[in-house]
């Protein structure tokens, strides 16, 4: 389904792909196909640049939206797995569910 998704990204590049409003409750695009394939594209490059490789996991730390959505098609390419982390956590959250365990008192 998301190299169908990819595919279409590439053959409407102008067409509105993430929407949103504005403070008046007006529509607005937010990225378009185009952007979005780019953006995605742009990240795909960044992650193998860094030797990220094929099974990986990685960790996504970013608020919905557009490069949220371009960074899991760009790990989708390159077959990584993604942990969805809350951008809203503090540090100490994040480092533990990095390590593998719970937040909290150090036993």
């Amino acid at each position: 389904m998301l190299d169908a998704l990819a595919h279409t990204l590439r053959s409407a590049p102008d067409r509105p792909a993430v929407l949103g409003t504005t403070r008046s409750g007006a529509v607005r695009t937010r990225a378009t196909c185009g952007d979005l394939a780019d953006l995605a594209d742009r990240y795909a490059a960044a992650l193998h640049a860094r030797g990220v490789e094929r099974g990986a996991t990685v960790g996504v730390a970013v608020r919905p939206g557009p490069r949220a959505l371009a960074v899991m098609l760009a790990a989708h390419r390159l077959g990584l797995r993604v942990a969805v982390l809350d951008p809203g956590a503090g540090p100490d959250v994040l480092r533990a569910r990095r390590a593998g365990h719970p937040p909290g008192p150090h036993r």
